[in-house]
């Protein structure tokens, strides 16, 4: 048996992941809010925004949304994961920047558990939800 095989492994490999970028966003709102300035230049966020919007409605057009539905659709993936993104990146600065000392590693680790149990939540919520939907 194969470690990419094994149910356990996979099931934290993907909770680790998640609880990592989702951590990543909280700390970089944090960071976002307490400097107010961006980690990111806005050239950057608009390519972002557009490359994703383009992905966003080809793949809503592809599972049968009209014009405008794929359009929106795309829009609002876009304008969501664009601000996954952004966050996760004033996330990094913060870390980069020291923030971590601040906070402490209990609180860290209490998160990142938190977030493993969150993430493993939303997979097989989703997981479960695309079976019955596309099964």
């Amino acid at each position: 048996m194969d470690i990419s095989d094994n149910p356990f492994v996979q099931a934290l490999a993907v909770s680790g992941t998640l609880s990592l970028f989702m951590i990543g966003m909280a700390l970089g709102v944090m960071h976002i809010f307490e400097t107010g300035k961006s980690p990111m230049p806005s050239s950057m966020i608009l390519l972002i925004f557009a490359v994703l919007f383009i992905v966003g409605s080809v793949f809503f057009e592809m599972r049968g949304a009209d014009q405008v539905g794929a359009l929106i659709g795309g829009c609002v993936v876009s304008f969501a994961a664009t601000i996954s993104i952004f966050s996760f990146f004033g996330g990094v600065e913060f870390v980069r920047t020291g923030g971590l000392g601040v906070l402490g590693w209990d609180k860290i680790v209490s998160a990142l558990a938190l977030c493993m149990i969150a993430s493993m939540l939303l997979v097989k919520l989703l997981s479960y939800k695309m079976q019955t939907d596309y099964a």
